[in-house]
């Protein structure tokens, strides 16, 4: 498996997590949040999908995705020590 065929799907879904959160609940924090990391993920996906196409890496992918991860699970982290 290539980290393209997550990263594009997980991209949408954070996009439509975050159009849905904003239309229920009026949450701009949640319309910036799934909005902005979806497309973030999707462009990475996007630029990993072309770099396998022409046989090389895409090393801005990688870091895109890296990044995005380690934002979103220290975002989490802080959450859960939050409440705790």
């Amino acid at each position: 498996m290539h980290d393209f065929c997550f990263t594009i799907p997980y991209g949408i879904v954070l996009v439509c997590g975050g159009i849905l959160g904003y239309a229920s609940k009026g949450s701009t924090a949640s319309l910036a949040g799934g909005v902005g990391t979806g497309l973030l993920l999707i462009q990475a996906g996007y630029l990993s999908l072309s770099a396998f196409g022409k046989r090389k890496n895409s090393y801005l992918a990688l870091i895109l995705e890296t990044g995005t991860t380690h934002v979103a699970s220290s975002e989490l982290v802080g959450m859960t020590k939050k409440f705790a």
